[in-house]
């Protein structure tokens, strides 16, 4: 017995040499000047199988939504629910309610990932909601409460440039929001030589559009041409057409609230609930009662989407959730420090390091260790909700392995943090933090990344 148990532990010990020495050999590609920071470890003990600069910080792109997963599970539970609530300001008499109110509750939801790709069939069910509830006329204003969320609308140290405040991963953040917060914009050609059809969503007198489209015969080049202001909710859009595009989204620049608000509105006129004339939308305190509409959508595929599209706009979300509802105050401010706190209970000392600047990554302040991901991967692996933050990572396919990650890229970060479950193995828990440095390029960090991630995942 005792040279059985010799043999094994020596064989083990053969084992995790030939492990070091094939990510040592993968590591060699590395060229001057780029930064790496790897561990990687049973995720059932926390025993480390590997490391390169472990305790190295580096920005983690969009890995940062992983830690955001994590403490969203420690603090609010899988069972969480994001609740809207649309109230009448005053009694239901003969149809008519006095004023609508919605009160915001952080829901990341309301957009195409939920509804079959028709963000508009949220409103749609809370227009068969009022009616339902006897609500045919809203004499008055509609009225959104936003007050859980506060502070900026977008961390400020997201790039500042116009092309990236643009782009729909910068979305804003609000209490209430519709459709990722993004305006959408389609064309659709009409006759030969006329401007085109240009559909903007959200409707909303608040977006100022500028059509220089042309209707084509056939030769148009199709590709959408649009631009949004740098400093408003103004797009501009031209090119000539001979096709109707998809819709194509950018970042709302400012008054997110007040444009899903006014949407809400036309989608109610559109489906028999009625608005009476001169009624505005604007912001302000609502008293809650009881609910003539609104909803709930489960925390789980929340965070699904969060991590597997790598949706920065439910990362802002989720991250000013857990602020408002652990300290108080829905702000970025509130929020990271409110993550911060739930790692540290979660993983210990080693997540202390970890420094964040927003819940998507798209910060490149947003920095920690390998050996700090691990530490909390490996905390997870051992929760009562493990499979649940499991299943909301990333399936990535690697043969027989079984392999579940969160990526993260930036112009200076290639990063990924997961799961492998080699074939007869036990599962690692891993952390690759790539960083430009000083390097004279960053095409090596893709390519050595997932040559790791193959012997991470090997037998």
């Amino acid at each position: 017995m005792r040279r059985i148990l010799i043999l094994t532990a020596v064989s083990a010990l053969l084992g995790a040499s030939d492990f070091d020495d094939r990510c040592r050999a993968v590591l060699a590609g590395v060229p001057a000047g780029g930064q790496i920071g790897v561990m990687v470890a049973d995720a059932a003990t926390g025993a480390v199988l590997f490391q390169r600069n472990a305790d190295l910080q580096l920005s983690l792109a969009s890995t940062t939504k992983a830690l955001v997963a994590a403490a969203a599970l420690a603090e609010l539970g899988p069972s969480f629910q994001f609740r809207t609530r649309v109230v009448g300001l005053g009694p239901v008499q003969d149809g008519t309610v006095p004023g609508l109110g919605v009160i915001g509750g952080g829901d990341p939801c309301l957009d195409d990932h939920f509804s079959d790709k028709d963000p508009d069939a949220h409103f749609r069910t809370w227009a068969q909601q009022l009616k339902a509830a006897g609500v045919t006329l809203v004499q008055g204003d509609i009225v959104i409460d936003g007050r859980l969320f506060s502070g900026p609308i977008r961390p400020d140290t997201y790039p500042q440039d116009a092309e990236n405040l643009s782009r729909w991963y910068s979305a804003p953040a609000s209490a209430f929001a519709w459709n990722d917060n993004c305006l959408e914009v389609r064309v659709v050609p009409t006759r030969v030589g006329q401007p085109c059809d240009v559909q903007v969503r959200p409707r909303s007198p608040r977006v100022v559009l500028v059509n220089l489209t042309r209707t084509a015969s056939g030769k148009g080049d199709n590709r959408l041409h649009v631009a949004r202001a740098p400093d408003a909710n103004a797009i501009t859009v031209s090119g000539t057409y001979s096709v109707a595009t998809a819709w194509f989204p950018l970042a709302i620049h400012s008054d997110p609230e007040l444009l899903a608000g006014e949407h809400l509105k036309s989608v109610l006129l559109e489906n028999g609930v009625h608005v009476a004339a001169g009624t505005s939308v604007r912001l302000g305190p609502v008293q809650p009662g009881p609910p003539l509409a609104g909803g709930e959508h489960p925390l789980l595929p929340a965070l699904t989407v969060m991590n597997q599209h790598s949706q920065n706009f439910y990362g802002e979300q989720v991250l000013r959730v857990i602020g408002f509802l652990r300290a108080g105050e829905g702000s970025i401010a509130a929020g990271t420090k409110a993550v911060k706190q739930a790692l540290l209970k979660v993983a210990g000392p080693a997540a202390a390091a970890i420094e964040l600047q927003d819940g998507s990554g798209l910060s490149y302040g947003n920095r920690a260790s390998a050996s700090a991901m691990v530490a909390v991967l490996t905390a997870m692996a051992r929760e009562q909700y493990r499979e649940d933050f499991y299943g909301t990572l990333k399936d990535k396919d690697r043969g027989n392995a079984a392999v579940r990650v969160k990526t993260g890229t930036l112009a200076v970060a290639t990063c990924l943090v997961g799961y492998a479950d080699p074939p007869g193995g036990r599962r690692r828990a891993f952390a690759i933090l790539f960083n430009k440095g000083e390097s004279r390029d960053f095409g090596w960090a893709p390519r050595t990344r997932d040559q790791l991630v193959r012997v991470i995942a090997a037998p």
